[in-house]
């Protein structure tokens, strides 16, 4: 993907993101967050720097829109921090060195993992950030499970309508 259609697709996720699926209210156990599909389809070999700092400054728009006080901003930032090392686990090293965004993602399987663990990892640290405290860990818990699974769902239709339609 190059760089004119990458800040497209981040536009319309973040418009996605803060116009229609932060409305949304599911009795606070459900947070959808599309958005981090911007992170996980970044080039491999872009810098980390950059990648950290684009993480953050995702977060910190998701933050500013809602008035969440950075927990967007860590956890996107964490995303981040462990893309690389889940796309290590994810996926054989000699593929990953030669990907370059979503233009290269043609292995299904490895996607929807990867995808599965990073969506797991950001709502893991989004949740426990929120909620500061391990009273009710089982809400807690109930709380990252839901968001995940519906997360991913909503990533897994936008990637499908929106990026990977565009690719073939």
């Amino acid at each position: 993907m190059n760089g004119a259609k990458y800040w497209i697709h981040v536009v319309c996720l973040f418009i996605i993101q803060l116009t229609i699926l932060d409305n949304i209210q599911l009795h606070s156990y459900v947070y959808i967050n599309i958005y981090i599909l911007a992170i996980l389809v970044l080039p491999y070999g872009m810098k980390k720097l950059t990648v950290l700092f684009l993480a953050f400054l995702f977060g910190l728009i998701v933050d500013l829109a809602n008035n969440t006080m950075g927990i967007h901003a860590a956890a996107t930032t964490f995303l981040a921090y462990i893309r690389p090392r889940l796309l290590q686990l994810t996926f054989n090293r000699e593929p990953v060195d030669e990907m370059e965004g979503t233009h290269k993602m043609r292995n299904l399987g490895w996607f929807l993992k990867y995808t599965s663990f990073s969506v797991l990892a950001y709502n893991v640290v989004l949740i426990l950030a929120e909620a500061f405290t391990f009273a009710n860990i089982n809400i807690t818990f109930m709380r990252i499970l839901c968001s995940s699974i519906v997360s991913y769902v909503f990533i897994l239709l936008y990637y499908f309508i929106a990026i990977k339609k565009k690719q073939e």
